[in-house]
């Protein structure tokens, strides 16, 4: 489970005549990147980033998300949807921790488009092997963090917190760490996969699907790095 949408790319065959290219899988991503950063603009001036915000638009993009693993062909119209509810709830995260140390979101932001076109840099000169060993390995890694953050999430509802994980100091940070660099493996694997689409010749609407995929991916980032900055701040 390296990336939870990767599984779906053949269910897209049926569909669509053209197929998928470099261009349009670039032209598509950096358009979902533009709507999360219109959407974060607009929630965060018009006043609504709000703990509400946070908890609503993390649901329901978490529900959008699953309804396009489970139909890759509904990416073209859900995907922008996903990329709107991600970025009302990037605003709400960034905003709560920008009241607290100013000029963290700023730092979060460079770092995380400094890791996705570094990773895509390191790929496109063949420097990370991306085999059935390294997804193997991301992916269990991955589900390792998955498991962690969803048995922290039962424990809370009685008032159990795994200890130090999200705190400051050597444990809480080294854990941040660990977490941010499984999230760039990942993009080497989304890299990976938009590769593979193009060579397959897999149909244009899987366009949508890929750029969705590595949205998904920058999101988790930055949220990590914003999480692994507040640490080093409080340390």
């Amino acid at each position: 489970m390296a990336n939870p949408v990767i599984s779906k790319v053949k269910d897209l065959a049926a569909y669509g005549s053209e197929t998928a290219t470099y261009t349009g899988v670039a032209f598509k991503s950096v358009g979902l990147v533009g709507i999360v950063t219109a959407s974060a603009l607009a929630t965060w001036v018009m006043g609504y980033a709000s703990p509400i915000t946070t908890g609503v638009t993390a649901v329901m993009g978490f529900i959008v998300a699953m309804a396009i693993c489970f139909r890759p062909a509904w990416a073209g119209f859900l995907a922008p949807l996903y990329a709107i509810l991600e970025g009302m709830c990037l605003a709400a995260i960034s905003a709560m921790f920008d009241r607290a140390y100013p000029g963290i979101v700023l730092n979060a932001l460079l770092l995380t488009f400094s890791l996705a076109f570094g990773t895509a840099i390191i790929y496109a000169k063949g420097y990370v092997k991306v085999d059935a060993g390294f997804m193997r390995a991301v992916s269990m890694a991955t589900l390792g963090i998955f498991l962690t953050y969803l048995l922290e999430m039962i424990l809370s509802f009685f008032g159990i917190h795994i200890p130090m994980i999200h705190q400051s100091g050597p444990i809480g940070i080294a854990f941040s760490l660990i977490v941010v660099g499984i999230a760039t493996f990942n993009l080497f694997i989304d890299y990976e996969q938009i590769s593979q689409t193009v060579r397959e010749g897999l149909p244009s609407e899987y366009e949508w699907f890929c750029a969705f995929s590595l949205l998904v991916t920058l999101v988790w980032m930055y949220i990590e790095i914003l999480d692994l900055l507040r640490k080093l701040k409080e340390d």
